[in-house]
C-alpha cells in the first residue's frame, strides 16, 4: 500500500491530489482511489472502499513507513488509534517497512507511476471526488485483462488466486470517522490538524466543540455528536 501524487482539475481547481494505491505482487494486480490528503481517515476509507469492491481483505499490508496510519520505530511499530481500530474490525495484519529502504515495497512503487501513466492520463476532471473514485474501480476490471508481463496469463486471472487467501468483509461496516473536541476562536472557528480552519456558529465562540473527520469531509456536530 503506497501514496503517489496525481495532478488533477478538481472542482475546477488545478491541484495535486494523492492516489492511494493497493497493489497484489502475485497478480500484478492494483486498485486505486484519490484523495486530498494522507491521513489515517483516508488511508483507512480509501481501504474500505477496495475492500468491498474486491468482496474481501488481503491477510497481510505492507506500508510504506511515512504514510498516515502509522510509523516503524526501531522494532516497535506505532499505529494511529483509528487505523488500529480499523485493522482489528477487518483482522488483517500489518507490517511496515524499514525507513528508506523503498525496495521493500518495489511491486507498489511502479504501480504508483503506472496507475499514475494509464489512468490518470488525460488530467482527470471532477466535481464530486468520491463518484470519481467509484468509477475508477471500475475502470480497472479492463487494466486486469492485460496479460502479465512475465507470466503471460491474464492478470484477471491470476488476481483470482490472490482472492483464495482473502479474508471475509466483516458483517458490520466500519464507520471511517476520527473525532476530536477542538475549542473555536473568538469568531466561532476551529483549527483542525493545526492547519485548516472551519467556521462554526457564532454561538460557539470561544466554546469546546465536537469535529467528526472524514476522508473527504470535516462536520461540527453539537455537544451530543450528532
Amino acid at each position: 500500500v503506497d501514496f503517489g501524487e496525481v495532478e488533477c482539475i478538481d472542482r475546477g481547481q488545478r491541484v495535486r491530489n494523492k492516489s492511494l494505491i493497493v497493489s497484489f505482487p502475485y497478480s500484478n494486480n492494483s486498485f486505486a482511489q484519490m484523495f486530498r490528503g494522507e491521513t489515517a481517515e483516508c488511508v483507512c476509507q480509501g481501504l474500505k472502499d477496495i475492500f468491498a469492491y474486491m468482496g474481501g481483505v488481503p491477510e497481510l499490508l505492507v506500508f510504506d513507513n511515512a504514510t498516515g496510519v502509522g510509523r516503524r520505530v526501531g522494532e516497535a511499530i506505532h499505529e494511529t488509534d483509528l487505523f488500529a481500530r480499523f485493522r482489528a474490525h477487518h483482522n488483517f495484519s500489518v507490517r511496515f517497512c524499514n525507513p528508506n529502504s523503498g525496495h521493500e515495497k518495489g511491486n507498489v512503487e511502479n504501480k504508483v507511476g503506472y496507475t499514475r501513466n494509464n489512468l490518470f492520463v488525460p488530467v482527470p476532471v471532477f466535481d464530486d471526488i468520491e463518484v470519481f473514485n467509484r468509477q475508477l474501480l471500475d475502470r480497472h476490471l479492463a487494466k486486469a485483462k492485460e496479460m502479465h508481463y512475465k507470466k503471460l496469463v491474464p492478470i484477471e486471472v491470476l488476481f483470482e488466486a490472490d482472492r483464495k487467501a482473502f479474508l471475509p468483509l466483516p458483517h458490520t461496516p466500519f464507520d471511517v470517522c476520527r473525532y476530536e473536541q477542538v475549542k473555536a476562536d473568538g469568531y466561532g472557528k476551529v483549527r483542525v490538524d493545526n492547519r485548516h480552519y472551519y467556521s462554526t456558529r457564532p454561538e460557539n465562540a470561544l466554546k469546546e466543540v465536537w469535529v467528526a473527520l472524514r476522508a473527504h469531509t470535516v462536520d461540527i456536530l453539537d455537544d451530543q455528536k450528532s
